[in-house]
């Protein structure tokens, strides 16, 4: 096994460098990365495939570099859309489908993850840090940084504007992630062997842009060791490439267009992670996530505003305690 020395850790210049490559010199450095890391591995690798828009990008450049034969790996957690789902079970070459599952064998179900973990709201790193300071047994010292910062100044600190959160009559917490998708991924690379393929890009946000920052594309060394070959990437650089390459996309993204400026957009949904997901709904702009869910999925969406008491998930509440909105109204109806 050989590990790439200069892929090892970026400084800031050079993951800046690396983002305004130009596009063909973007592809050739993803698709080295790709076959470097099916080498690397001896061909026990796969694709963590999503349906999405980045994982149907990267799923298809492995295709291209290294073959039908890799994997595309969809776990079914049960929170996707339908269409994403029945556009996953499409994906071209080797194909498997894995879901969360307890010890004895059992599916997962959300609803059980929320109410024994907490809703995930705001964003993981908020919610990890509401989650500790609820009931984390912290030394003072940290329960202090948490709050105010330290001599490093407040960078790590809970923002002041969420603080009403620690009040909540509900819990938050990031774990759902965990158990829902991490969890069954660690469990397929322990019965298979095989390293993963993700479709992460540098447009994920602050917190997966400054880690690839530090690790480069492929991760030989560490707790998960993985390859990222679009870690450099904008959303503009994916739409990009789905339009070049012809690529067939899921229905629930819409279609791709492109501005007069020459940039691309989507007018469809924007993201296809869990439906239920709170993580950045305060940054919506109307109709938001759950609005459109009203409209578009009305079994979903009433089973995710059902009070828990009646076997629902109870976002109605949650939404409601953040103040936001989660009816749909005639006003967003373009006919109206």
């Amino acid at each position: 096994m050989y590990v790439l020395e200069d892929d090892l850790k970026l400084n800031a210049w050079q993951f800046s460098q690396r983002k305004y490559l130009d596009w063909e010199t973007k592809l050739r450095l993803t698709k080295t990365r790709i076959r470097e890391w099916d080498q690397n591995w001896d061909g026990q690798v796969y694709v963590s495939y999503s349906g999405g828009l980045d994982s149907t990008v990267l799923l298809h450049l492995v295709r291209e570099t290294v073959g039908e034969e890799v994997p595309a790996v969809f776990s079914n957690t049960g929170l996707e859309f339908p269409e994403i789902t029945q556009f996953a079970r499409k994906a071209s070459g080797a194909y498997e489908e894995i879901a969360p599952r307890n010890r004895q064998g059992e599916r997962i179900a959300m609803r059980d993850v929320i109410l024994e973990e907490g809703y995930p709201l705001v964003s993981k790193e908020t919610a990890c840090k509401l989650r500790k300071l609820r009931n984390g047994n912290l030394s003072r010292r940290y329960r202090n940084y948490l709050l105010n910062g330290d001599e490093r100044g407040k960078f790590g600190m809970l923002p002041k504007k969420w603080r009403f959160l620690l009040e909540a009559p509900f819990e938050i917490s990031e774990r759902c992630c965990e158990v829902m998708k991490k969890r069954p991924f660690h469990e397929y690379m322990k019965r298979t062997r095989r390293v993963p393929y993700i479709g992460i890009t540098q447009d994920e946000g602050f917190r997966r842009e400054h880690l690839y920052a530090k690790t480069g594309c492929n991760v030989y060394e560490g707790k998960m060791i993985k390859s990222q070959p679009m870690g450099f990437w904008t959303k503009q650089d994916v739409l990009r490439y789905v339009v070049e390459h012809d690529l067939e996309i899921c229905s629930v993204y819409g279609d791709i267009r492109q501005r007069e400026d020459g940039n691309y957009y989507l007018t469809g949904e924007q993201r296809t992670g869990c439906m239920f997901c709170g993580f950045g709904a305060h940054l919506e702009q109307e109709p938001n996530r759950f609005q459109r869910m009203a409209l578009h999925y009305p079994k979903q969406y009433e089973f995710c505003m059902k009070p828990v008491l009646q076997g629902g998930l109870g976002m109605a509440e949650v939404l409601d305690y953040m103040n936001i909105p989660w009816k749909w109204e005639e006003k967003y109806n373009p006919a109206t």
